[in-house]
């Protein structure tokens, strides 16, 4: 029987693996974009054309302000997104996707599926099915915990 701390373990490392193969896959077909980096233009392309507050972006990502300003910043250099100021709170600030974004997350969907497909190929559709049901389990649970107060 495996250790519960154990199972934290391999969720961690397996999730690990994952971020540096679909970071080989996004090197090798030269999207110039990180994981961490297409999980936010995602992000972004699932809202179309609506503003996003860059909070809300902190929170789906789980990244501190400060790290995520950064890659804001990368992504905007890039010119793949704006940023502007809250026309009701300066201190506020709202991220839309260029057309170049949008076209990036277009382009870069297929090496996540290739990163998906070799993560998922040793499990049979039931099996992958399964895996996602305990893992819905795993974290709602975890989410009411870090939510307690």
């Amino acid at each position: 029987m495996t250790k519960q701390g154990d199972l934290g373990q391999l969720l961690g490392y397996c999730g690990h693996l994952s971020h540096l193969y679909t970071d080989k896959c996004l090197r090798q077909d030269g999207f110039d974009v990180t994981p961490v980096q297409t999980r936010t233009l995602t992000y972004l392309c699932c809202h179309g054309q609506q503003d996003v507050n860059q909070r809300d972006l902190e929170r789906e990502l789980g990244l501190k302000p400060s790290t995520v300003n950064g890659i804001v910043s990368r992504l905007e250099e890039k010119g793949y997104l704006c940023r502007r100021s809250s026309p009701t709170d300066a201190r506020c600030r709202l991220l839309s996707l260029t057309e170049a974004g949008r076209d990036k997350v277009n382009t870069f969907s297929s090496a996540a599926e290739q990163a998906a497909q070799v993560s998922f190929s040793v499990l049979d559709g039931e099996e992958q099915q399964q895996l996602a049901a305990f893992l819905r389990r795993i974290i709602e649970n975890l989410e009411n915990e870090v939510k307690r107060p």
